[in-house]
């Protein structure tokens, strides 16, 4: 038996569309952008998200020479946030990307990994984050739930 699996999300044209907590976690995700460590791909990633208490926190990718080493701006962001704010549930992220070779004029998403310890941070608090994700310009999608991106996720339910 065939099944088929449908994902909503909203695509905004303009910035200035989102309501203004987005607009203003979007701009604090893009001024971010400045603080990546990118020598090695020129492909800046930041990340901004917001707690149900309003803090706001960013994070940003950290390249290495050894590219293994390299950590998504994504997993920083959490990683903050689970260790400083560890009981306060995210209520949305904002995810954007500048690079030095040309315009990102589309929405960046977060990779696989970053998209399980997302789930991990949802699953973590009962919680939904919802994510906004744009390139330099262009499109922004927003998503309700990170299980909206990453639908047969694997969780600790799965662990027994």
């Amino acid at each position: 038996m065939q099944h088929s699996l449908e994902i909503k999300y909203q695509i905004i044209s303009h910035l200035k569309d989102l309501e203004e907590g987005e607009q203003s976690l979007m701009l604090k995700a893009r001024e971010a952008l400045d603080n990546a460590y990118a020598p090695y791909s020129g492909f800046a990633v930041a990340a901004a998200l917001e707690l149900t208490d309003g803090t706001v926190l960013i994070g940003t990718n950290q390249e290495n020479a050894s590219y293994g080493l390299c950590l998504c701006a994504e997993q920083n962001v959490l990683a903050h946030a689970g260790a400083n704010f560890h009981d306060t549930p995210i209520r949305k992220m904002a995810i954007t990307a500048r690079s030095s070779l040309r315009i990102i004029d589309h929405p960046i998403s977060p990779c696989g990994a970053c998209r399980q310890v997302i789930s991990e941070h949802e699953d973590r608090h009962a919680y939904p984050i919802k994510i906004l994700l744009q390139g330099e310009k262009g499109d922004i999608l927003i998503f309700d739930s990170i299980k909206d991106l990453l639908p047969f996720s694997f969780s600790g339910n799965d662990l027994g």
